[in-house]
């Protein structure tokens, strides 16, 4: 799918995809400025939104639904389904196939192109993820957003502690919070396989049990879960009975708020640390999310952002941290992973690994 992107084409694929309009102009230019037909029908089918509609029956939101049928609307679906700009005669065959914009969704939703991507009917699955360091199975309902998306951002963290830890992290300990049902995860403990502890938090008991079959599964001994937030890091450590923290995934609610405020006692102790951030979260910010995301990382000495193959980009200024927002904003779930690090010394062995 190379066809260039046209706002009209992210208007309709929002529309019939996600039965909605998008947020607002800006997120129809920000696609436009950085996407592919490919990359809006791969973010956007691989949502949690897109899964949460599958399991809803996709239902409509807003009165577009209503409006007359369109050779715009026709064409537009022909580009998503096809990856090309269709010829005219192709539009009016559609025209008369689906007379009316709910028929056009439900042809578009039931071509091979996007159904063979929407969740299976409900039960365990399991995935092979192929991540730097190795492979590993990944276990999970397969209509689970999580499941559905991944690898997500487990590639990117087992190369990242594969470069900064070429002992194979032998004897660190590693702590996160809103771990999910493991994917990133597996990726933290595949990238560091030598590892002392691992020790990850999901307070869903749903997601938390998932977790901990993910973990056992991959023969991961050295892993555990807890069915419980993080809640104040020096607590956690002292509840598992370790004394120090060599990196921290920060995945849960608030996670940008809380890197701020433990900042010194972080870099006191070296720790990597790995923030989820969330878009809509930072919107709500009186601040605003450019103010947010800059008070998370003024605290430390570095931080680094990922683009969408995990390629590092530092974030040097406020034009690099508004580059990282607009990676989040074209991402269907409005959020996005950055590292916050006391050196950059990793980043010449991270590029050597592929």
């Amino acid at each position: 799918m190379t066809e260039r992107l046209e706002p009209a084409t992210v208007r309709w694929a929002y529309r019939f995809l996600l039965g909605r309009d998008p947020e607002s102009d800006a997120v129809l230019d920000a696609w436009c400025g950085a996407g592919s037909v490919a990359g809006l029908m791969d973010g956007i089918l691989t949502s949690p939104e897109m899964a949460g509609l599958a399991l809803a029956g996709f239902p409509e939101r807003g009165s577009w639904i209503e409006s007359r049928m369109t050779d715009e609307a026709a064409r537009a679906a022909l580009i998503l389904r096809d990856g090309a700009a269709p010829a005219d005669d192709a539009v009016e065959e559609l025209r008369l196939r689906a007379p009316s914009l709910r028929v056009l969704r439900q042809v578009l939703l039931a071509s091979p192109p996007v159904a063979h991507r929407l969740p299976q009917p409900e039960g365990p699955r399991s995935r092979v993820l192929r991540l730097p360091g190795g492979e590993v199975v990944l276990t999970g309902d397969s209509r689970e957003p999580e499941f559905l998306a991944a690898p997500g951002f487990a590639p990117r963290w087992a190369r990242l502690l594969r470069a900064a830890w070429a002992d194979g992290g032998e004897g660190r300990v590693i702590l996160e919070d809103g771990a999910g049902i493991g994917v990133a995860t597996l990726g933290l403990a595949t990238g560091a396989p030598g590892h002392a502890a691992l020790v990850a938090h999901e307070d869903s008991l749903r997601k938390a049990a998932a977790l901990a079959e993910n973990l056992a599964g991959n023969g991961l001994s050295r892993a555990a879960s807890r069915a419980v937030p993080l809640g104040e890091i020096p607590a956690a450590l002292a509840r598992e009975g370790l004394g120090r923290l060599d990196a921290l995934r920060l995945g849960g609610p608030g996670a940008a708020r809380m890197a701020a405020q433990m900042a010194p006692w972080l870099l006191e102790r070296g720790t990597l640390t790995i923030v989820n951030f969330d878009l809509t979260e930072l919107v709500a910010d009186p601040a605003g999310p450019h103010a947010a995301l800059s008070a998370c990382v003024a605290g430390f000495p570095h931080a680094v952002g990922f683009d969408a193959a995990h390629e590092p980009r530092v974030l040097l200024d406020g034009v690099a941290l508004d580059a990282a927002l607009r990676r989040a904003l074209l991402r269907p779930d409005r959020r996005d992973e950055i590292l916050l690090c006391p050196d950059l010394d990793w980043l010449e062995r991270y590029a050597a690994l592929l």
